[in-house]
């Protein structure tokens, strides 16, 4: 029995084992499904399971430098080459990898060593050619390549090396020349693919004709597409593509290709601004979003202008609290916002209703450029007029009237905003010179009319204050289309007048014509209504005393007159 308990725990104790998958398991997994994200976070505890196994020491090295990750890529090639410094791979790898990351002198060394031992190793000399290259050491380089064609004229390399090294001097066009030669001899060769797919993109970008320039964007896009098509994990061949695409403004297409890039390499942080700027240029705020917050985050270098996109994003997104918040971290870390920044940190205070906050981003905005903000001047005059900061809207609308590029259609309503400011601060005679250039501009201003006419009533002269309600009322009789509530306003104001006159034949004159184009208004039929009473008429006094009531059933004044003058 003891002995079928103990087999028994053996079995529950191995078992996790039995199934569990070496660190090295995993990462081979990754590895070869190119899915590297995930393979590096299996690379250093492989390494340390399997510190002499150099296959897998090699491919952890391949993985940093796919990866530009030239430090930890020396690392582990380092690590390779002290496990066999005799294997051509190895040699070559630690070479370049030496290079990678400046080592000139010691990479030379290195190579130069392994070409002393083996002469008519062709690869030895490409692997110094493309070191001397990116020494910046051309002579030597081009030396090199000529050695390797010596030894192998035909390989496919050599025309590469060749072709790396006119792109080096940025001769693109034998560049070219070469990739292409390269892939006659292998039509699957990635590298050469992908060297000519660069070589196009840089010709392009040197191209003055712009037919021409488009054409050869667009070879550069069927090269990267050959290398999709061989590879279909190939991380380059889609972050290129998307970057021909965002640059040539084709956002959709940048957008898709990016996608795919973005699935295979998420820590492309450069790939992902441009997928970011491509979402919030075709319209996809909400996925914008997310990326340009990860792009604040990793990319120092456009980092405020990732947030001024993400500002306008969440504005975009009626996400108007988080714009603000953005907005005022933009200016805490000192950054010099814009003219139209401005505007919308104004947009997104004004959104959550904190006009006072709107006000002052709006003018702020309007300060740093006058000539393109001229609407802008007149919605926030228009404001500080609606909360009775009318002195505040007086020089602001002012100041646009001396501004010549804001010479426009508005004018009309910007002087009758400023002589309504002018009636409400009691000051008629600076408001008559106003309302009366608004209805210079715009003889359809009927509300400046009528506020003409309050402004003549405050400096007592009745007679012309008459004249421009009567001026509204008498063409509002002949003209549909005239503004209504301007008109009501007219006949408010005419109405009272004659009250005031104890006029009851032109009261009830006018009182009737009101009534007859606002008949359901209950303040036309009450006038209506003290007229008759005034001229004694108890019976239609009656009448439209209760009409009153029923359209306003909360009207005391019809209620006390009616009950006064004992209507039934």
């Amino acid at each position: 029995m003891k002995k079928i308990i103990s087999t028994l725990f053996a079995i529950i104790v191995l078992s996790p084992m039995l199934f569990a998958q070496s660190s090295a398991d995993m990462f081979l997994k990754y590895y070869n499904e190119k899915n590297f994200e995930e393979a590096i976070k299996h690379s250093f505890a492989a390494a340390n399971e399997n510190p002499k196994n150099l296959d897998l020491i090699m491919k952890i090295g391949t993985l940093y430098r796919e990866l530009e990750q030239y430090d930890s890529a020396l690392v582990y090639f380092h690590k390779a080459y002290n496990l066999k410094d005799n294997d051509p791979t190895v040699i070559q790898n630690y070479a370049v990898a030496l290079a990678d990351v400046k080592n000139f002198p010691e990479a030379v060394k290195i190579i130069n060593q392994a070409i002393k031992r083996d002469k008519n190793n062709y690869q030895y000399h490409l692997t110094a050619s493309e070191i001397y290259i990116k020494a910046d050491s051309l002579t030597q380089a081009e030396l090199s390549i000529n050695r390797a064609r010596e030894i192998d004229p035909n390989n496919p390399s050599s025309y590469i090396a060749l072709g790396n090294f006119y792109f080096a001097r940025r001769v693109y066009e034998l560049a070219r020349q070469n990739y292409e030669e390269a892939i006659l001899k292998d039509s699957n060769n990635i590298e050469a693919h992908s060297k000519l797919a660069q070589s196009y993109y840089w010709l392009g970008s040197r191209e003055v004709d712009k037919d021409l320039s488009n054409e050869l964007y667009t070879r550069a896009l069927k090269e990267w597409g050959k290398v999709s098509q061989i590879d279909t994990m190939n991380v380059r061949a889609y972050f290129e593509q998307g970057k021909i695409w965002f640059f040539s403004e084709r956002y959709p297409e940048a957008a898709s290709t990016l996608s795919r890039y973005l699935n295979l390499r998420p820590s492309g942080s450069i790939g992902r601004w441009y997928y970011a700027q491509s979402l919030f240029w075709i319209g996809q705020c909400d996925s914008a979003i997310p990326n340009l917050e990860i792009v604040i985050k990793e990319v120092d270098s456009v980092s405020v202008q990732a947030k001024k996109m993400l500002a306008e994003c969440l504005m975009s997104s009626k996400m108007f609290d988080k714009a603000i918040i953005t907005y005022t971290d933009l200016q805490n870390s000192g950054v010099e916002l814009s003219s139209v920044d401005y505007r919308r940190w104004g947009q997104a205070d004004f959104s959550v209703r904190d006009t006072l906050s709107a006000i002052n981003h709006w003018m702020r905005a309007i300060e740093l450029d006058r000539d393109n903000n001229c609407y802008l001047m007149f919605v926030v005059g228009t404001i500080m007029s609606n909360i009775q900061d009318y002195s505040g809207s007086i020089q602001l609308l002012q100041e646009r009237l001396n501004v010549p590029a804001c010479n426009d259609s508005l004018n009309s309503k910007v002087y009758y905003i400023i002589g309504s400011n002018f009636i409400f601060s009691e000051k008629p005679d600076s408001a008559i010179f106003y309302l009366q250039k608004a209805i210079e501009l715009d003889s359809t201003n009927y509300f400046a009319e009528v506020y003409l006419g309050d402004a003549y009533m405050q400096i007592k002269n009745t007679k012309a204050a008459v004249g421009q309600y009567l001026d509204v009322i008498e063409r509002g009789e002949k003209d549909s289309t005239v503004n209504q509530s301007a008109l009501f306003q007219a006949f408010a104001k005419y109405c009272n007048v004659l009250l005031d006159q104890k006029n009851y034949n032109e009261l009830n004159k006018y009182g009737k014509k009101w009534v007859d184009i606002m008949p359901d208004n209950s303040f036309a039929n009450l006038f209506l209504a003290v007229s008759y009473q005034g001229l004694g008429d108890k019976d239609n006094a009656c009448k439209y005393y209760t009409r009153v009531i029923k359209l306003d059933p909360s009207n005391s004044s019809a209620k006390k007159n009616k009950e006064l003058i004992g209507c039934p």
